[in-house]
């Protein structure tokens, strides 16, 4: 809970504009008009928290979650990005269906997402070893086939003390349809990793 700052506003709606500007060039829609709106108080990120079990049913988080969040114009237009780096952790926005647009091939997907991660995420290449590879696609017609590639920390778990867990492990995800055109990204790794360095367990 909070009010962000106008400089925290700043920097976050600078990164973020930055980074869907990255992934519009690599689809080649670039052009569109930026309609993200930061809200005004801290949020919580949706797939990142570190917990410690006190029993069946009841949890404790270890880590603050201060979010800056954003909206977009559609309900479906949404983002967050980490205050204390301004690194933009997700967004998700409605996919563009440009029905003239041409199908690409999956290792030219491929190649589109690895050059929006190695823009948005210059820790990419030297992370990426230690993360487990998946990728994976949705529908068949064109434009209507949608990729999704997955990176995750499989080996984050092992490094908690006993009792403590995560909402789910760290991962990165970019989606794609099959013409190109980004629509979501994902990535908690730098969220996850720092926090190793910053929480207590409670005993």
């Amino acid at each position: 809970e909070g009010v962000v700052s106008q400089a925290e506003l700043a920097r976050a709606t600078a990164s973020l504009k930055s980074a869907i500007n990255t992934a519009d060039q690599l689809s080649g829609t670039t052009g569109a008009s930026f309609t993200f709106q930061a809200e005004p108080t801290y949020g919580h990120y949706g797939n990142f928290g570190v917990v410690q079990n006190v029993n069946e049913v009841k949890s404790v988080g270890l880590v603050d979650e201060m979010a800056i969040t954003f909206r977009g114009k559609t309900d479906n237009d949404n983002a967050e990005v980490d205050p204390k780096t301004a690194q933009v952790v997700s967004f998700h926005r409605d996919i563009d269906y440009n029905n003239t647009a041409k199908e690409k091939t999956q290792a030219e997907i491929e190649s589109t997402v690895r050059a929006f991660l190695n823009a948005v995420y210059p820790n990419f290449k030297q992370v990426e070893p230690t993360l487990t590879f998946a990728p994976g696609m949705k529908g068949v017609r064109l434009n209507n086939g949608n990729y999704f590639f997955i990176w995750e920390d499989e080996n984050y778990q092992k490094q908690l003390p006993t009792g403590v867990t995560t909402d789910r492990q760290p991962f990165i995800q970019v989606g794609i349809t099959s013409s190109g055109f980004i629509f979501g990204y994902n990535n908690t790794i730098d969220l996850y990793r720092n926090a190793l360095k910053e929480f207590s367990v409670t005993q």
